[in-house]
């Protein structure tokens, strides 16, 4: 838990000073003090996994690379901050609550003992064992891979957020670091929601204060709900999105105050929106319609009398400003799968490290189905409308909230007009049009869901608590009083709630006397869980390739996803086995791109009837854990004891 507190205190030690710059050059940095620092953690939190994604494509991601490359753009970014803040953005900045210092740092402490059981928890998300856990070690041990994809298609999953955990994946905490960046999501998360409390308790809040607090808090329900203890990103997507349709709502009305005229035109507080939108996007693809919203935001933004031209010249920025944002998270897929939006099949590039147009969008159709069915054997129907009836039984939450997010946006737009409501709107509606075309998973629709319900509360809330208070002035230390309280006792609430998520708290065991309540070691207090490793490993030959599969055959023979493994099958993750480890035998096709840099040169498919090195796949062996010394094979992979020369059972001990 210890490690995890301090990798967080200087991931958002560092974010804080890149969003501060961000803030500054778009004039932005004359906001609510409470505003600025959620808006600052995130926007920095987006720019420094982007930064070290576009750095994986040079060098893998080291803890010293991880860290030079952190020292140095947080140094760049005090620079532009300095340089960029406006004399007058102190005084100008708009009162928030005050919430008096032992009460803010009580709070966080809560918070952070909170996050830190729930995300030092060992890993058990089925997908993050399959490949998640995966895709970080080999950021970390060679950075971007040419052409991972082809030895298992779900390597392709680039991910920013995936670079921000994996310097951290060295040494004597390695293989143990995984949820290092899923905690900065729960702090920050847990952060706004007892910010939004405290306002509201002072009688200060406005309707995107409050929207901020109930969305924040259905974001967190779910998260306890389901133990998120993973470093999928799926949990910062969601996050994300929650945090661009609130943005909306807060920068409406915001004015810049940048000294350059240019910039005071361009690049407004308006933009900040798409910003963190594009940030999500590269997180996860199916955050896309939120930027696709915040876009419109700023592109018809109030301006000056040049209508189309203006609104024209709006959008081109738009344009160069998600190239900008987006071009490592392009770059990295580009390079590890040749799709620069995959699993979409727009744009493959057709090299021999590409899996081809027609490989993703297999994939992507497979993922559609997974999404429709939850069931990977037979998708009979997925193509119609079968599936619906099964899915809305499955997901009833999910899917009242859907059918009531349409109903309520028409109820809200003709209602009083209010700064960025239509557009946090326009989020929710796009975002469930294209989830439930494109992949109809709760973990892509819910975040989209809750916005037109949260809406439809906050601010009937907010003019309520601030009715009550007009009658007469409230005295300072009256306000000082309750948002402290409120504050406080919100992040207990959200801390209790995070711990109480965890594998660490055995409720329902230890009122049944079968354990302890808190089953929590000396190491857990300073060392996160690690992941389950798989009990057998079966290592193959293919072409120069030594690759590992944690299933035996006939099961790992093929690349197709109708495959006959089952989600429920443990012996199916690869979790913390040596690279490369893939469910599945890459096809005899491929070999290694360059065999002077082994397998961070990247692999390809050989040329259409050239000879390969051997004639398929070829069994070397089965092997136990403990897997014992691992030395060095002639391919650079590491070389497992214990292994027999039979890969269709275990080996025998």
């Amino acid at each position: 838990m210890l490690v995890l507190v301090l990798a967080w205190v200087l991931i958002l030690s560092a974010a804080s000073l890149i969003g501060a710059a961000v803030l500054a050059a778009f004039g932005a940095d004359h906001v609510r003090p409470g505003d600025r620092l959620i808006l600052g953690a995130w926007l920095g939190v987006v720019l420094l996994a982007l930064a070290l994604l576009g750095v994986s494509l040079f060098v893998p991601l080291s803890p010293g690379v991880g860290a030079a490359t952190t020292v140095v753009l947080a140094g760049t970014s005090w620079w532009v901050a300095r340089r960029n803040r406006h004399p007058e953005s102190r005084w100008r900045a708009s009162p928030d609550i005050p919430v008096p210092t032992w009460a803010i740092i009580l709070g966080i402490v809560c918070i952070a003992t909170g996050a830190a059981a729930l995300a030092s928890d060992r890993v058990t998300l089925y997908d993050s064992l399959v490949y998640h856990l995966g895709i970080m070690r080999w950021l970390r041990e060679h950075g971007t891979v040419p052409g991972v994809a082809l030895i298992h298609n779900r390597l392709g999953h680039v991910s920013a957020w995936f670079a921000l955990g994996a310097p951290f994946d060295a040494g004597i905490v390695a293989h143990r670091t995984a949820n290092v960046p899923l905690g900065v999501a729960l702090v920050l998360v847990a952060g706004q929601t007892a910010l939004a409390a405290g306002r509201l308790a002072a009688r200060r809040a406005t309707g995107a204060d409050a929207f901020l607090g109930l969305s924040s808090a259905m974001l967190l329900w779910a998260a306890v709900r389901y133990g998120a203890a993973t470093p999928s990103p799926d949990t910062v997507a969601n996050a994300l999105i929650v945090v661009v349709a609130w943005s909306l709502l807060a920068l409406s009305h915001v004015t810049p105050a940048s000294r350059a005229r240019w910039a005071q035109r361009w690049l407004t507080p308006r933009l900040l929106p798409f910003v963190l939108a594009v940030g999500a996007s590269t997180m996860k693809l199916f955050a896309a319609p939120a930027a696709v919203a915040a876009a419109l935001f700023y592109t018809f933004a109030p301006g000056d009398d040049r209508g189309t031209s203006l609104a024209a010249r709006r959008g081109a920025v738009c344009v160069a400003v998600a190239l900008v944002l987006a071009l490592p998270f392009l770059a990295a897929n580009v390079v590890a799968s040749g799709c620069p939006l995959f699993p979409a099949s727009i744009a493959c590039a057709s090299g021999a490290w590409s899996v081809g147009a027609d490989a993703a969008a297999a994939y992507a159709e497979y993922i559609r189905d997974v999404a429709r069915w939850e069931i990977r054997s037979t998708f009979r129907g997925a193509e119609t409308f079968a599936w619906i009836g099964f899915w809305v039984a499955a997901h009833p939450v999910v899917f009242v909230l859907g059918v009531l997010s349409p109903v309520l946006a028409a109820l809200l737009l003709v209602g009083p007009r209010r700064g960025g409501v239509r557009s946090a709107l326009l989020v929710a509606i796009l975002g469930l049009s294209f989830a439930a075309w494109q992949a109809p998973a709760p973990r892509f629709l819910y975040a989209f869901a809750i916005i037109a319900p949260a809406l439809a509360l906050a601010y009937p809330l907010a003019g309520a608590l601030q009715g009550r208070g007009s009658a007469a002035v409230v005295a300072e230390p009256v306000e000082a009083r309750r948002a402290a309280m409120a504050f406080v006792a919100s992040s207990i609430v959200v801390g209790g709630a995070y711990a109480l998520a965890s594998q660490k708290l055995n409720v329902r065991s230890a009122l049944r006397g079968e354990s302890r309540f808190v089953a929590v070691s000396r190491n857990d207090l300073v060392l996160p869980g690690a992941p389950e490793r798989p009990s057998r490993l079966y290592r193959w030959r293919v072409n120069d390739i030594e690759v590992f599969t944690p299933v035996p055959r006939p099961i790992a023979d093929t690349l197709a996803y109708t495959s006959t493994i089952d989600g429920r099958i443990g012996f199916e993750k690869c979790s913390t086995a040596p690279l490369p480890c893939t469910p599945y035998i890459p096809p005899s096709d491929v070999r290694l791109r360059s065999r002077d840099r082994r397998l961070g040169g990247g692999f390809v498919r050989a040329p259409h009837g050239e000879a390969v090195t051997a004639e398929g796949p070829r069994c070397v062996g089965a092997m136990l854990e403990p897997f014992g010394p691992s030395v060095l094979a002639a391919t650079g992979t590491p070389a497992l004891a214990q292994a027999n020369n039979d890969c269709s059972e275990p080996a025998k001990r």
